[in-house]
């Protein structure tokens, strides 16, 4: 019975997770505060957007960006590879579009 009713709780909760990686050699710091104002409203991207659900995490030679609105994601990536920067996708759930 617990088993049945954390099963339902999990699945009416849950979402599917969108995520890509960014690859950048200098100071990631400016980037991930940059998208933690755009969560934020306080900033806007030119053609992004807005994702009240974005996750980024600064880690060694990039950071990572996650949503689940694959369309904003999208939008998101395509803005950070026209700044000449790689990308590279982890989808989960709906694989590859």
């Amino acid at each position: 019975m617990a088993k049945k009713v954390a099963r339902d709780w999990l699945l009416k909760r849950a979402k599917p997770e969108y995520r890509f990686r960014v690859y950048h050699n200098q100071d990631s710091a400016p980037y991930v505060s940059l998208l933690r104002s755009f969560r934020d409203g306080r900033f806007k991207l030119a053609g992004v957007d807005q994702l009240p659900d974005l996750g980024v995490k600064e880690e060694v030679g990039g950071f990572t960006v996650w949503s689940s609105d694959w369309k904003a994601i999208m939008s998101l990536k395509t803005f950070f590879e026209k700044k000449g920067m790689d990308t590279s996708w982890i989808w989960t759930r709906d694989g590859d579009r």
